[in-house]
C-alpha cells in the first residue's frame, strides 16, 4: 500500500492559490454592491421622479416665461430650463433636470408644451 505524502510546496501553493481565489472573489462582490442600486437608492430615486413631475406640472400651464427655474426638495435639487421650441412660438420646451446628492444620480425630464394664449 502506497502512502499518501504531501510535500510542503504542494499545501503552500495550495493555501497561497485559495487565498488569490478568495480576494479575487471579494474584490468582484464588493464591486458588483457598489456598482447596483439597493433598495433605499430605489426610494430615493422614485422620490426624485414624483419631485420633477410636481415641478413639471407647475411650469407646465404654458404661463411661465423662458427662463431658469429652481427648486430644492429633501434629498437634492431640480432646475428647469423653459425655451422656446425652435421656430414655433406657441411652443415651449422644458427641461427638469433632478440631481439626488445622496447617491450622485442626474435625471432628465424633456417635455414640449403649448403656450396658452391669452
Amino acid at each position: 500500500m502506497d502512502k499518501m505524502t504531501f510535500r510542503a510546496e504542494t499545501v503552500i501553493q495550495t493555501i497561497i492559490a485559495a487565498l488569490i481565489f478568495m480576494l479575487v472573489f471579494l474584490i468582484s462582490l464588493d464591486t458588483v454592491v457598489r456598482i447596483t442600486t439597493s433598495e433605499n437608492d430605489a426610494y430615493l430615486l422614485v422620490d426624485a421622479n414624483y419631485q420633477m413631475s410636481a415641478f413639471f406640472a407647475e411650469l407646465s400651464d404654458g404661463k411661465h416665461q423662458n427662463g431658469n427655474y429652481t427648486k430644492y426638495f429633501e434629498e437634492g435639487k431640480l432646475s428647469a430650463e423653459i425655451s422656446q421650441y425652435k421656430n414655433y412660438p406657441d411652443l415651449q420646451i422644458i427641461v427638469v433636470n433632478a440631481e439626488v446628492s445622496k447617491i450622485k444620480k442626474h435625471i432628465v425630464l424633456r417635455h414640449i408644451v403649448k403656450i396658452e394664449n391669452e
